[in-house]
């Protein structure tokens, strides 16, 4: 008998796992290889998998274990059926609510107009991305699973940076920066050269005004209310997200 399978989506349990582990060991490769074929894993089977993954096969039998699953067909199952239940839900969630009313319940420091072609550019970008990497402080990274899980069930491959797993980025790529103060992007400035962002059309998100210099045609910096608040800048932070899920949705998905 195996372990009772969760009745959460395995995505996010996948993603809760690859978000939070520090090793770039066989679990998080075959993690990462389900992220970036995700809509191509239902007509994979396990020697697919096996053959194209930098994994073995009793590594992603360890793997699927873990997760409660006995063999390859029951988690790729579980895989496709999660798949069609996070459309149903994004679709319940979002076919009524229009990017406009939610707008007006932001509290932005741009004007309303501005900020909605900003978005609508970011999603553009995010559509067009062949790969988008979110970076910056643990607990603010965690408020954008749902993003990354929407995004993800659209076909777009969305990972969190970590420094054991070294990436370089390219015109194919988007990356989001988190960084209520600054300190996360200047570490990265200092410690991550090797990403070479300004290749990548790059979203910075912050609260420090200071970096509006920053913008350029290949990077938006959006300054969310308050000063260095950390409870505000959360909040705030979430309804972004959510924005993005929503416009992106109408844009792209209707």
């Amino acid at each position: 008998m195996g372990m009772k399978i969760s009745q959460n989506l395995l995505l996010s349990r996948i993603l809760t796992y690859m978000n939070g582990t520090l090793f770039n060991d066989s679990y998080f490769k075959i993690a990462n290889f389900i992220v970036f074929h995700y809509l191509d894993m239902e007509n994979m089977n396990k020697e697919d998998v096996i053959k194209m993954g930098p994994f073995k096969e009793e590594e992603l039998d360890a793997f699927m274990s873990a997760f409660g699953f006995n063999d390859y067909e029951e988690f790729k199952l579980k895989l496709y059926n999660d798949y069609q239940t996070r459309l149903n839900q994004i679709r319940v969630r979002l076919i009524d609510v229009h990017p406009e009313q939610f707008l007006d319940k932001m509290d932005m420091t741009i004007e309303k107009e501005e900020l909605q072609r900003m978005v609508c550019e970011i999603c553009e970008k995010l559509y067009k991305a062949k790969r988008i990497i979110i970076l910056g402080a643990l607990y603010p990274l965690s408020l954008g699973v749902e993003l990354q899980t929407d995004m993800i069930t659209f076909g777009k491959p969305f990972i969190q940076y970590h420094s054991y797993n070294p990436i370089v980025l390219n015109k194919d790529d988007v990356i989001i920066i988190v960084s209520a103060t600054g300190r996360a992007l200047k570490n990265m400035q200092k410690k991550m050269q090797h990403l070479q962002v300004e290749n990548a059309y790059s979203v910075l998100l912050t609260q420090n005004a200071t970096y509006r210099k920053m913008e350029n045609e290949n990077t938006r910096v959006l300054v969310l209310p308050g000063r260095f608040d950390s409870v505000d800048f959360n909040y705030q932070l979430m309804a972004i997200f959510d924005l993005i899920r929503l416009q992106y949705f109408q844009q792209y998905y209707l």
